[in-house]
């Protein structure tokens, strides 16, 4: 019996399902975390710079779903969303925030000062967070990190969602 081989396929024969998923659609900018330098905070901590000038927030959109709260190192290939390189404080791999889309959640790599949880109307938190475990955030949650750095993750205003 002679051996028989399939035709080649041809470029209008193709099958459409073997074609590759159409990319994602972007996630929508719902969500932006704001970094404060924090003087409060600084004056509670042990470092050994000076603070920085208080000025306006940082804005960082929050685009996905798990966010990397650190400073970058190239030579580790650590790059941060949430980048706190000024502050030295910070572990290069301090955090992660997660959502779901409607919560957020942080929980601490294992940082060398650890990250701090506590309510805007409340005292300044003493206890870090347990690392490893993640701690659901509440709406007028602010997160510690570092010698002055203060994150508020809050959802975008609609002029946030308009820029670029």
């Amino acid at each position: 019996m002679p051996f028989s081989s399939p035709a080649a396929p041809t470029g209008a024969g193709l099958d459409p399902a073997a074609a590759p998923p159409p990319l994602a659609p972007p996630v929508p900018l719902d969500w932006v975390a704001e970094l404060w330098v924090d003087p409060a905070w600084y004056a509670e901590q042990d470092a050994d710079e000076p603070c920085p000038s208080p000025g306006l927030p940082v804005i960082v959109p929050l685009t996905v779903r798990s966010v990397l709260i650190g400073r970058t190192s190239v030579s580790r290939s650590i790059h941060p969303e949430v980048e706190c390189g000024a502050d030295t404080g910070v572990g290069r791999r301090q955090a992660q925030l997660s959502t779901d889309g409607s919560r957020w959640w942080i929980e601490d790599l294992q940082s060398s000062n650890g990250t701090y949880v506590g309510p805007a109307s409340g005292p300044l938190p003493t206890v870090p967070l347990v690392p490893g475990q993640r701690r659901e955030l509440a709406e007028d949650d602010r997160i510690y990190v570092g010698a002055w750095t203060r994150i508020v993750v809050r959802r975008a205003t609609d002029e946030e969602r308009a820029e670029p």
